[in-house]
Order: structure tokens, then sequence, then C-alpha cells
């Protein structure tokens, strides 16, 4: 049997397509996304971004259709739990598409990242430590004792939520007064949080989303190497705050050509976001994982254990 697992974020919208087998194992044949800017204002959802985001999925449906799915699960995120008009989208798909929308919680996304992230193999030597998922609209904070969830938090403040604060216009530049306010607005946020999963102590830091993806691809083109080490250093996030911040979108994407265009403009938001948890956690280094909450819910369709989600 073959499912397909939709991701609606607000900045892209994501589909994982994966086989599960005669003993439950379940292989990940491919895994889609499209950039979907879906940043609710005042009003909720422009008509222009309902548009977009209904021609995307739509897209990414045909794919799970053509690749033989049989079961199929969609989710939505942060933008759509602050969106007035959120639950009309989703019953938009609904009717156009025939694919049903579950927006989810803070909590439960955050519980399917870590599945997701807990069926890495190349994690299963870690036993205690915290994950974030970066992602457009949110951040989840995850801690982990003993492979075990113990706590979870969601913070409004991904790369595309941060722009929006602190860069209105559409220079998206960060003047030196502008990131230090950025700064001190996170810093005070993670300070407030009672959550055991920013207060206790961290022994490993694991992180997902885009900025990471796009990060470790950045490093990896500067250095030579088809793929950069898993291992990110907070060092490098502060050198390409620095090199970025007054760079125009397009500039960046010149002089980064692994950074696309259409994350250009939010990509320091979402490195100045990354360095003040690592901050805050007392983390030198990141260790990336390609595994989030696609996989995550996925593994929970196949009712798999961990280890037990391969790729070709």
């Amino acid at each position: 049997m073959r499912i397909a697992v939709f991701d609606l974020g607000s900045n892209t919208t994501k589909m994982l397509l994966a086989e599960v087998g005669e003993d439950s194992g379940l292989r990940v044949i491919g895994d889609e996304s499209r950039p979907c800017r879906l940043s609710p204002g005042t009003d909720g959802f422009s008509g222009p971004a309902m548009e977009k985001c209904l021609q995307v999925t739509g897209e990414l449906l045909a794919l799970a259709k053509d690749g033989s799915a049989q079961k199929m699960r969609a989710v939505a995120t942060e933008s759509f739990r602050r969106a007035s008009n959120g639950s009309e989208l989703a019953s938009l798909i609904h009717d156009k598409l025939g694919l049903s929308l579950s927006i989810l919680s803070g909590e439960e996304e955050a519980e399917a990242i870590a599945t997701g992230l807990l069926s890495d193999p190349a994690l299963l030597g870690l036993r205690d430590f915290h994950a974030i998922d970066l992602g457009g609209g949110s951040m989840e904070v995850i801690a982990v004792r003993h492979r075990s969830v113990v706590s979870v938090e969601s913070l409004p403040v991904g790369a595309v939520a941060l722009s929006r604060r602190f860069c209105p216009t559409s220079a998206f530049e960060w003047p030196e007064l502008i990131r230090r306010e950025a700064k001190e607005y996170l810093s005070s946020l993670f300070a407030d949080s009672v959550s055991p999963a920013l207060a206790s102590p961290c022994p490993c830091l694991v992180g997902a989303g885009g900025t990471l993806v796009f990060l470790r691809r950045i490093l990896a083109a500067e250095t030579g190497d088809d793929e950069a080490e898993s291992g990110l250093p907070l060092s490098e996030v502060d050198r390409l705050i620095d090199s970025m911040a007054m760079m125009k979108p397009e500039a960046r994407s010149e002089a980064y050509p692994a950074l696309p265009v259409e994350r250009a403009d939010v990509f320091p938001a979402g490195l100045l976001v990354l360095s003040e948890i690592m901050k805050r956690l007392g983390r030198p280094e990141i260790i990336h994982s390609y595994r989030n909450l696609r996989h995550g819910l996925a593994k929970e369709m196949a009712n798999l254990s961990d280890g037990e989600l391969d790729r070709d």
C-alpha cells in the first residue's frame, strides 16, 4: 500500500509519498515541495494566496495519485491556526480537490515532528536531546529523554513571521538596529516561556526545517562537498547573518546559488531565530535531520517503530 502525506505550511506546501511493505516497513518514494507563501494578514489569507494554495495542492495531489497513493492525509500548521479564514480555505480544498485537511494544534504538530525525528537512523544513538523544527510561521521546540517526548512548545517565530514583524517592506534588509531589536524580542520570548522544552538542560540539539536544509546546502557549496556534515556550527550561522543582512533577496541568491530566490527574502530571519535558540539552549552546534512532520505522520499511518522508515 502507498500512502501520501501533505503538509500545508506557511512558506511551502509539501507532499511525502511512501510505500508500506508486507513487513510493515515504510519506504519513502518521493518528497516534493512547492513554494506557496501563506502568511495571513489582519484579514486572514488573501484571495491570491488561497488560489495559489489550491493550485499547488492540486499539483501535489495529482503527483500522489500518479504515484498510486491509496491512503492520504493532509495537515496544516501555524498559518492556518492564525488565519481568520483558515477553515474557509480548508473547506475550499475539500470542495475543489476532495482532500480533507486537518489543522494541527501546536502540540500535535510538535508530537508528529518528534515522531519523524525519532525515525531517523542517524539519530538512533541519541537518547536525550532537544529538537527544533523551524518553519515559516512557527518553531516547535521538543525535549526528548530516553527517546520519549517529555515536553513540547510551539512558538510563533518562523522565518516568515519574524520577517513580517521586523521587515515589513519588500527590501527584506536587516540593519544592525533591526537585528538587535529582533534578537531582544526572541530572547525575551524564549526567557518568558515556562516550558521545560526551553528551561531544561540541553545535552544535544537536533534541527529540521527549511532554514536548516538550505543552511546545510550553502555550507556544502562553500566547501565543495556534495553534502555538508549534518553538524551545523553556530559560528557559521552568525557569519551568514552578517554576510546577508544588508543584501537584497536577489543578491543573496546570486552570492549563494544554493539558496532559492523564493526563500532568499526570509532566510536571514530564519537564521536569526536559529542563532538565538542555539544560544538560549547553550549549544554551539545543531545536528540537522531531513526527517520531519511528514515522516512522523507517515510513520503513524503505518504504525511503525523507531528506525523502520527508510529511503532509497
